[in-house]
């Protein structure tokens, strides 16, 4: 197959990922954490939630960092957070279709569309290439670490190893880029000790943990000596609760039963044969690795309250790419037992493209609809909620004075449209000792630890928030605390259009 024939069907598989992703096309609450700390580091210099305050309530360095550049250049942090996050969708896209063509003895065919065809055909992996969220950019920098790894490996160190920067630039996107750094190494000891009898690094081993330590370590040594924490203020609210596992494991299998990953089992006999060793052993035992600890690090975190597995996605190409190797052998299999299996394949493999397709319409549809199922908030749900934040945070701004105090659990578009002091009731952006002295309760992931009453009413608020009370008609006198009034209006904007609110006399 010609290079203009195989670079269309690469463009045609970006399409499809842009014309899927635009189905969703939304910026949750969470994304404008991050967006916040990115405009007070460009308006006072510092990554901070509440200038004067260091507490680290974001796991996304490097995403928030590029956020900045976005502000800095005066750029609009919604829309930009959109085309960067398409843009490094398309980038995984790229970096399978190039090693799927590498890994094939025949090099580079229409096949090596496949996998990035798959994957773009995704819902999870289209949907959170909106959001706002980090998740493309620790997608592509995972991929490239691991893409990076196994070509080092396949190519016996020819040259000096650089994937252990990309696994670096992973985990300053997402701490668990460092998991993926560690059974990474975890797999070249394997390689070491079952297929080459030796434990003993060679001198290309440590030159590829050198790469990743030069790059983590310096930004490591300043997040700490300027949060005073060894670990983000997320983990510390995260902890201490229990029974996570049920919701875990109903979050795994949602995830398994939408992209139908159980055809991964009778798939991997295809290429049986090819495991003991060689590119495919190599590739799949990387597979198998990630796949194992990342389920389990999932449910056992309880798996996520936002919708479409955001969780899973870093782990897509690599299985997009298996999974179409895995039907290329199938096909040529096929093929070189004459016509009529030949034609039998592509009638399958046609029926199951329709049925494919029409359950990830399905599951499309279902995601925009406004709800939650069994605790996770489905996308038209976090859609709807980040635009009402967002009207009522330019309210805020536009009708209350510059010192005005707020408190409330959505601490993420309402303040970075506000920019007013904002108490985060959920605790992610307060004094980490708070939070470690605070008890869990419940198992939904990240709604554990809030702050008491008397803790609230220590911060001087002017707002009490809460969870916003939005409604379509005038909310109800309702009786708060001492020393506030219940206050409604009608917020300019907003669907429906009434908000309440507790307001200091």
């Amino acid at each position: 197959m010609t290079r203009p024939v195989r670079l269309g069907l690469l463009l045609a598989a970006a399409g499809l990922l842009v014309g899927h992703a635009l189905v969703f096309d939304f910026v949750n609450d969470d994304a404008f954490i991050s967006f916040r700390y990115a405009d007070n580091l460009v308006r006072h210099g510092a990554l901070v939630f509440n200038p004067g305050e260091r507490v680290e309530g974001y796991t996304n360095f490097l995403w928030t960092v590029l956020i900045a550049g976005v502000l800095a250049l005066k750029g609009e942090p919604v829309f930009w957070s959109k085309v960067l996050s398409i843009g490094l969708g398309i980038g995984s896209l790229w970096a399978i279709a190039r090693f799927s063509a590498r890994q094939e003895r025949d090099g580079a065919s229409g096949w090596d569309a496949l996998g990035p065809f798959l994957l773009a055909a995704a819902p999870a992996y289209a949907c959170w290439s909106t959001g706002g969220l980090e998740t493309q950019l620790f997608t592509f920098t995972l991929t490239m670490g691991w893409v990076g790894y196994l070509t080092e490996r396949d190519d016996g160190y020819a040259g000096t190893p650089t994937s252990g920067v990309w696994f670096a630039l992973a985990a300053m996107t997402r701490p668990e880029g460092m998991l993926f750094f560690g059974l990474t190494g975890l797999h070249r000891l394997g390689e070491m000790l079952f297929a080459q009898r030796t434990w003993k690094p060679e001198k290309q081993d440590w030159i590829w943990g050198l790469g990743f330590a030069l790059v983590f370590g310096p930004y490591y040594l300043w997040r700490y000596s300027f949060y005073g924490y060894p670990f983000p203020n997320t983990y510390y609210v995260k902890t201490g609760a229990k029974d996570f596992w049920a919701p875990g494991a109903r979050y795994l299998w949602s995830w398994v039963k939408d992209h139908a990953l159980y055809a991964l089992f009778p798939l991997a006999l295809v290429v049986r044969r090819r495991l003991p060793g060689g590119r495919r052993g190599r590739l799949w035992t990387l597979v198998l690795l990630y796949t194992a600890a990342l389920c389990v690090h999932v449910a056992r975190v309880g798996g996520d309250f936002m919708g479409l597995h955001r969780f899973f996605v870093p782990l897509m190409p690599l299985l997009a790419l298996v999974i179409a190797q895995a039907l290329r052998s199938l096909g040529e299999w096929l093929a070189a037992r004459g016509k009529g299996p030949a034609l039998a394949g592509v009638a399958l493999a046609a029926a199951l493209a329709g049925v494919g397709g029409w359950q990830v319409y399905r599951i499309d549809q279902q995601a925009m609809t406004v709800g939650s199922d069994a605790g996770v908030d489905r996308i038209g749900w976090l859609k709807q909620f980040a635009e009402q934040c967002a009207a009522i945070g330019r309210w805020i701004a536009e009708n209350t004075p510059e010192d005005a105090r707020l408190a409330t659990t959505a601490a993420g578009t309402i303040p970075f449209y506000a920019r007013r002091y904002t108490y985060d009731i959920l605790l992610l952006n307060v004094d980490t000792e708070v939070v470690k002295a605070t008890p869990a309760h419940g198992n939904r992931p990240g709604h554990t630890k809030a702050a008491s009453h008397a803790q609230i009413m220590a911060q001087d608020i002017d707002y009490l928030i809460y969870h916003p009370t939005i409604a379509e008609r005038r909310p109800g006198p309702r009786r708060g605390p001492s020393g506030y009034e219940w206050f409604t209006v009608q917020v300019p904007g907003m669907e429906p259009p009434w908000w309440g609110v507790f307001r200091r006399r």
